[in-house]
């Protein structure tokens, strides 16, 4: 028999089985309790969360715009799912090539690439830069008072084509490393027997190994700027 409880804190619940806690708000997560412990303890952490897609916006399926949006990990799950809890950012930049020949090439690949991380530093900058001090974080007047946020991208949605993308590995099956979320080889990526210590995950640390040792090309990393 599975032992179930459930623990009251705020205005939401966690659920347990065999000391085993289910996480229902990302508050309530590992991730939110590290970031906490890297700023000031008298502010706040302001979860950033990215929505992006291309999508057609004709029935030829011609005219295609990239967009992007944005909502908050502070605002509840239930509140979060509605519309209106989600704001658009913007449109990101399509590149399209001259020809078959040109969106083969790898500097026009490159140039692509260059031009997504170059337009999400854009839109994203101006919460992360503040000009006016030395100091990070922003000042947001929430119901008439002032309080102090870090901004922190928690969470991106996206397709799978998109999170290559994002993490800039290569989008090719036949890459050592094909993965985009984890530094598994594609012979192991479907061995059952492999354990938790085993999996390298593609986390800021171990990525940023790569980049400045040089050797991006060993994990199937793609050698452009990545803004995360």
């Amino acid at each position: 028999m599975y032992r179930k409880s459930f623990i009251k804190s705020g205005n939401f619940s966690t659920f347990c089985i065999e000391n085993e806690q289910s996480y229902g708000e990302q508050y309530t997560g590992n991730w939110w309790k590290k970031v906490k412990k890297s700023i000031s303890s008298v502010a706040y952490i302001l979860s950033i969360i990215l929505y992006s897609d291309a999508t057609t916006t004709d029935t030829l399926g011609k005219g295609l715009l990239h967009l992007i949006y944005i909502s908050l990990g502070n605002i509840p799950t239930w509140r979060r799912n509605k519309e209106d809890a989600k704001q658009l950012l913007g449109y990101l930049l399509i590149l399209s090539a001259k020809n078959e020949r040109e969106k083969k090439f790898s500097e026009f690949k490159k140039l692509v690439h260059k031009t997504f991380h170059n337009s999400i530093k854009f839109l994203l900058d101006p919460l992360f830069t503040n000009d006016d001090d030395d100091d990070d974080g922003i000042e947001l007047k929430i119901n008439n008072e002032i309080f102090w946020f870090f901004p922190r991208v928690s969470t991106i949605t996206c397709d799978w084509s998109e999170a290559y993308t994002f993490s800039l590995i290569y989008k090719s099956t036949n890459s050592n490393y094909p993965c985009y979320f984890c530094l598994v080889s594609k012979e192991n990526l479907n061995n059952t027997r492999l354990r938790d210590n085993q999996i390298v995950l593609c986390n800021k640390e171990n990525i940023l190994q790569y980049y400045n040792n040089g050797t991006t090309e060993k994990a199937s990393l793609k050698s452009v700027f990545n803004y995360f």
